[in-house]
């Protein structure tokens, strides 16, 4: 989700079925200067209310406990960036210099698509996934429910009932470097693609705010019609209660783009 800050900063899931190489991609970003927040760590270190369940062999988190405590950890890496943003005078064309300027947080792991609007899915062939989860050393029981999950798309059918907009990898033929390369092009040209959603919306509300102020001289304009001239434009409004206030995002149908090698154009993301 963006702010409406300057610049917009972005959070996307990276998610998929345990083995498709989340992991292994997200520190490979990292190592390059990404920001990345590896969800089992963060459990781990903030210490998430968590149950075992012996006959899944995994453990059940507490979501509300892991969205709020995810949450209060977005807001900081925000705080922290906006506050660079203005020490180091950073502009628009700066962004893409370096990892640490581009404005984005990448969440990995495969409960990721619950805590992000945005998310990116690793994909593996069934064959594929067993082999590595064997190498893992999972039990038999672990790794047929996993092959399964894969076969029948549980995690992608997932983030279409959490995420506007899903970019779909398949990992089985493309090794870590090359998956990583693929993933930090489609983030940058979805930062693009969201910042222009974003200008434009900033654009429709400084239009809708000199309107206000011209009608407001001359007499009542209740903030409730801004809402409805935003409204009107295709946006939903989230009102707080009964505070005619709320946050925008532009509204859309899931979404669904899938990676095919050498034949992507990230540039233009959307119709």
């Amino acid at each position: 989700m963006t702010d409406i800050l300057f610049p917009p900063f972005l959070t996307i899931a990276l998610t998929g079925t345990p083995g498709t190489g989340k992991t292994e991609v997200s520190k490979q970003l990292e190592s390059e200067g990404y920001r990345i927040l590896h969800i089992t760590e963060f459990i781990r270190r903030y210490n998430i209310p968590s149950e075992r369940d012996d006959e899944r062999d995994c453990d059940v988190v507490d979501m509300d406990a892991l969205e709020e405590a995810v949450f209060e950890y977005q807001q900081q890496i925000r705080r922290e960036f906006n506050q660079k943003v203005f020490l180091e005078n950073l502009k628009l064309e700066d962004l893409h210099k370096s990892p640490e300027f581009l404005p984005v947080l990448l969440v990995e792991s495969h409960l990721a698509h619950y805590l992000c609007d945005l998310s990116v899915v690793l994909r593996t062939h069934p064959n594929t996934l067993k082999e590595r989860l064997n190498e893992r050393g999972y039990s038999d029981k672990k790794i047929m429910e996993n092959i399964l999950a894969e076969s029948i798309d549980v995690v992608l059918c997932d983030c279409f009932d959490y995420c506007r907009r899903i970019y779909e990898i398949n990992t089985t033929e493309m090794d870590i470097e090359k998956t990583a390369g693929c993933l930090k092009e489609l983030i940058h040209a979805l930062y693009d693609d969201e910042f222009n959603i974003y200008s434009a919306l900033m654009e429709k509300m400084n239009v809708t705010a000199e309107s206000i102020a011209v009608r407001t001289f001359s007499g009542c304009f209740p903030i409730s019609d801004v809402l409805d001239t935003l409204e009107d434009d295709g946006a939903v409004v989230y009102e707080d209660g009964d505070d005619d206030v709320g946050d925008y995002m532009e509204e859309k149908n899931p979404i669904l783009m899938k990676y095919v090698p050498g034949q992507n154009d990230w540039s233009e993301l959307v119709d």
